[in-house]
């Protein structure tokens, strides 16, 4: 659109303003992306006020400096086809086609093109000069008026909220306060502020402001003032100064100017919203500089519970700002953007160049007529349509119903997890349900799970609606899941905590700019007393079945309702932060509570409804309105108590040092779980990674634990070895860990009939760092897993209810790491819980005949085949990281008895597949015949039962008439230390070892000590033959 040529001058001036402006917040957009980390909030702002100052300016010199003169969106006009034809004379016109059902005019030539032919043709009628002016000069007056309306209104507004806040003002009392007079007389003394300060107290509903340039005033709320304590008084008085420091009051005054002039216009919305943002990260940077850690973590806090208040009156300037930037702002409160002066440097030549060019309109060059101007060429051509077809979308569909009744819940929140989605913030797809109760989510091909509704007040889902595993096809890309939602009574919910540095990471990692903190609270159902008190505490608790449970999202002020599942129970409620309990007899009724009783020495209180029945609730204030009671949790946020710094270096094989490495920290406790935390950071140019976690007053420090998970493409994934952490918060230094090559496998994933499974789920599950190798197959069924270690790794395959669990052998040479075809079959639970073991045969007992389904080498063979000679059976399994981590053991032992009468034979666990052990086999160099037990799995394995296998790795050594001389999976006689060292001496090893022993320090060890003692019993059973 060319509206230089359409409309008046004034908005000829509008629009020119307005693209300079948009492509001016465009590059600023880009510039601030790539210096981010170089260019400070402060300078940040600076940058936006350009593009606002030609939204006001509406007219700017000219200058051969502009940045506009390489853009050409007015002055470079392109002839359009129908100018051309309008040009055309009275008496000229178009010769067309005379085929039959042709449409399209049919140039053969220029000449052809200007051919006069005066037969049966009218010439084109022109519009009078008089009428099109009149429609010209009624629509620009027309628009013109509604843009005068829309600017009066909103300058009305504001020279009204002025003069409200004046009023306000005046109808305020002076701050008493003398510690914070005090302090702001001494701001002004050091020539920190131009203008004397007020500072007023007022009753008005607002959270704290400042405002005014030449008469510069601080607005205090009296209600959420008298709640603050003295550190809080000064955090917000310090900011608000910075605010007048700053002349803050001036760039709000800008904004509101380009808001009245272009109030129709997106674009000015968008560049004031991230002025606005800027100028606050900028004020907290400030006011900040010359905190602690302590003191920083406080100020978070207190933007948080400022920003539950209300922000008028909209002519100050709120210490909360906008809700959507309250991300952004605690995060630069623990990352703050280091000042120094080359980046000042760099952010005033770059705002400079903004100015220059961009607030400069570029020089109009005079257009000399061209002599024989060529009319433009037109294409004959028809449109080209695209052939690709469009990519074929997979949805899960349903709706959610009342069981009892039938009826469709509304509001429901479903979510749905692709494990194997990269992107964190497309893990979880949601939907809402409508007034029908209806559901649709899109989702990859393939392998999905049901993750944890949410539903409104009042409903609830059993267990195994929670999770549920889903799956779509090419044949079936909706999938229909329907939702029975169980109903349950209603709690009055409002917490009133507060959150730590940690937890506000934690609830801000995977949120959108925009997207305000969400605050949920839970019920779980937990019968167990031992269980649910140790949950209470903090203590690790493992379940053996899902629990019952329920969900809902507090408002920003923490208050909402929560459902209890079922009409009775014992429960554990999760509000954030803090875990309490809940008790409730059957028959309870929480509408008709009549009384409330304290337990003495307790935490607790007791509620008795109108017929007699109780209910019990832990760690909460109760408060009855109508005989409904309202919980109320409040909570202190956990204070640091020190910072533990995770150090180390990393390194390829070579030991030359790994940039970019992503280091992600484990924590867990000792005797308990483990998880990966939210923090991480990659490696610098010399490979070294420093980590600083906050510890809290509330945490079971002396049982903590870390380690770390490398990952880098091209490398395999690592973790680190367990370190327990340090009372007196010395650096934990895991010194150089090393990353071996990376290996990749291809997989070919197929069910019971052949058929290949597109979207089954592929994870490695050996340690934290191969589980995000994470994939999922392609429409054919295939997927490559990719930085994997050399070795055997544990994959977990899932495609809805088909569920394999199997070992890949990954060899050292990539060539040999072809293709692996795996079969996934339903899964079919267990019926019992655990496998009764078998007692193991005595030695001296007669060794039983084997059941070998197929022995690596292709030949068959019997125990009796072997009379006379020494069987040394090794009893394993890939699964078993001890089994592949003793095989150097087990070679050296073949090589040592290679020229006597010893035969070793290993028996793989039932579930082995050939094809990974002979990789194994052949990647290990070990000429070990090895054979598959019969049976199904571990658990069911014949051999093994005969022999009655105790653990794995065991090995059995058989004389030559066939008896058991030695078994290791027994205990030895005596005492087992003594026997250790004794062994230990023999092996020329230290026992006990090193506490601070690494992995392969230790496997080395007990490689040595098997080697010796299978050495002594089979030579041994030798001498005894001779």
């Amino acid at each position: 659109m060319n509206f230089a040529s359409d409309f008046p001058p004034f908005w000829q001036l509008i629009w020119r303003a307005t693209w300079q402006a948009g492509i001016l917040a465009c590059l600023i957009c880009c510039v601030i992306f790539l210096l981010q980390r170089w260019i400070s909030p402060k300078w940040r702002a600076l940058l936006w006020t350009v593009p606002l100052i030609r939204l006001v300016l509406l007219i700017v010199p000219a200058s051969g400096l502009s940045l506009f003169q390489f853009f050409s969106i007015e002055y470079n006009r392109v002839p359009q086809v129908a100018d051309a034809l309008m040009t055309v004379p009275a008496e000229t016109v178009l010769r067309t086609s005379t085929s039959p059902g042709s449409h399209l005019p049919n140039f053969h030539s220029r000449e052809q093109l200007l051919t006069t032919d005066r037969q049966g043709v009218n010439a084109p009628a022109k519009i009078p000069p008089e009428s099109e002016s009149k429609v010209g000069f009624s629509l620009s007056v027309l628009i013109t008026c509604l843009w005068f309306l829309g600017f009066c209104v909103l300058l009305i507004r504001g020279i009204g909220s002025r003069w409200m806040l004046s009023r306000l003002i005046a109808n305020s009392q002076p701050l008493q306060d003398t510690e914070l007079l005090s302090f702001i007389a001494a701001r002004q003394k050091q020539g920190f502020l131009k203008f004397p300060v007020r500072c007023v107290v007022t009753d008005a509903e607002l959270g704290p402001s400042s405002c005014g340039f030449w008469h510069p005033t601080i607005l205090l709320p009296r209600m959420l003032w008298e709640d603050f304590d003295q550190q809080s008084r000064r955090a917000i008085v310090s900011h608000e100064l910075e605010h007048i420091r700053r002349h803050d009051a001036l760039l709000q005054s800008l904004s509101r100017l380009a808001l009245a002039m272009h109030w129709f216009n997106p674009l000015v919305y968008l560049i004031t919203s991230q002025l606005r943002r800027e100028i606050e990260l900028a004020v907290d940077a400030a006011t900040v500089a010359s905190f602690d850690e302590q003191t920083r973590h406080h100020y978070g806090e207190l933007l948080i519970q400022l920003s539950q208040y209300s922000q008028k009156p909209t002519a100050a300037l709120p210490m909360a700002g906008k809700r959507s930037a309250l991300r952004a702002r605690i995060r630069q409160l623990t990352n703050p953007i280091r000042e120094s002066r080359p980046r000042s440097a760099l952010a005033i030549c770059v705002l400079l160049i903004c100015l220059v060019t961009g607030l400069s309109d570029a020089a109009q060059k005079e257009e000399q007529p061209e002599k024989n101007q060529k009319s433009p060429a037109v294409s004959t051509r028809p449109e080209q349509r695209s052939g690709n077809k469009a990519a074929e979308q997979f949805f899960i569909m349903g709706t959610v119903r009342d069981a009892q009744t039938g009826k469709p819940v509304s509001h429901a929140e479903i979510q749905l997890f692709v494990a194997s989605e990269p992107d964190m913030n497309q893990r979880i797809r949601k939907g809402m349900t409508n007034d029908a109760g209806q559901y649709r989510i899109e989702v990859p091909i393939g392998n999905v799970q049901l993750w944890f509704p949410t539903l409104k007040p009042g409903y609830w889902l059993l267990p195994q609606e929670c999770t549920q595993a889903l799956v779509t096809t090419t044949e079936n890309s909706v999938l229909e899941h329907n939702i029975k939602a169980q109903t349950g009574p209603i709690w009055n919910i409002h917490w009133k905590g507060k959150l730590n540095e940690q937890q506000l990471k934690f609830l801000t990692a995977h949120l959108k700019e925009d997207q305000p903190i969400q605050f949920s609270v839970s019920l779980q159902e937990v019968e167990d007393d031992a269980k649910r008190a140790a949950w209470l505490k903090g203590e690790p608790v493992s379940f053996h079945k899902l629990y019952a449970s329920s969900m809902s999202i507090l408002d920003q002020s923490g208050r909402g309702k929560l459902t209890q599942v079922g009409t009775s129970g014992k429960y554990v409620l999760t509000l954030v932060n803090m875990a309490a309990e809940l008790i409730v007899e059957p028959g309870f009724d929480n509408t008709q509570v009549v009384s409330l009783k304290q337990i003495p020495d307790t935490e607790k209180t007791e509620m008795i409804d109108a017929s007699g029945k109780k209910a019990v609730v832990s760690k909460a204030t109760v408060t009855l309105s109508d005989g409904v009671p309202l919980l109320t949790f409040q909570t202190e946020s956990a204070k640091p108590i020190g910072y533990q710094r995770l150090i180390g270096r990393v390194a390829d094989e070579k030991g030359n040092p790994l940039a970019d490495v992503r280091v992600g920290v484990i924590e867990g406790l000792k005797g308990g779980g483990s998880s990966e935390t939210e923090e991480e950071t990659q490696t610098t140019e010399n490979g070294t990674f420093s980590i600083k976690l906050p510890i809290y007053d509330n945490q079971v420090f002396n049982n903590q634990q870390f380690s770390v998970t490398l990952t880098k493409d091209g490398f395999a994934g690592t973790d680190s070895e367990i370190e327990d952490a340090n009372k007196d918060f010395a650096p934990i230094d895991f010194k150089t860990l090393t990353l071996q090559p990376g290996h990749t496998i291809p997989v070919f994933v197929l069910d019971e009939q052949e058929q290949p499974l597109p979207g089954a789920i592929l994870e490695p599950v050996n340690d934290y760092a191969l589980r995000r190798q994470i994939t999922r197959t392609d429409s054919t069924g295939k997927a490559v897993l990719k930085n994997l270690p050399s070795g055997v790794i544990r994959l977990s395959v899932r495609w809805g209810t088909k569920i394999k669990e199997t070992n890949l052998v990954v060899s050292k040479n990539q060539s040999e790491n072809r293709e692996v075809t795996i079969h996934v079959n339903e899964f079919v639970p267990s019926s019992t819980s655990r496998v009764e073991k078998q007692k193991p045969l005595a030695v001296g007992q007669q060794a039983p005949e084997w059941e070998i389904a197929a022995w690596s080498d292709g030949r068959t063979r019997k125990l009796s085949d072997f009379r006379g000679q020494v069987v040394v059976l090794d009893f394993w399994g890939l699964r078993c990281s001890g089994c592949v981590a003793s095989i150097p053991a087990q070679k050296r032992l073949a090589r040592k008895f290679k020229e006597q009468e010893v035969v070793f034979l290993g028996i793989h666990t039932a579930d082995g597949e050939m094809s990974q052990i002979k990789k194994l086999l052949q990647s290990e160099q070990w000429t070990t015949p090895t054979g598959i037990d019969r049976g199904t799995s571990m658990l069911d394995s014949v051999t093994g039962e005969k022999y009655g296998i105790q653990g794995y790795p065991s090995l059995i050594v058989i004389n030559p008439e066939g008896q058991i001389t030695f078994r290791s999976d027994v205990d030895p006689p005596g005492d087992r230390e003594v026997f250790m060292k004794t062994l230990a001496e023999a092996s020329g090893v230290k026992w006990p070892p090193a506490e601070n022993a690494t992995q392969t320090e230790m496997i080395e060890i007990m490689n040595q000590l098997q080697y010796t003692l299978i050495s002594r019993e089979i030579e041994r059973v030798l001498n005894a033959k001779h």
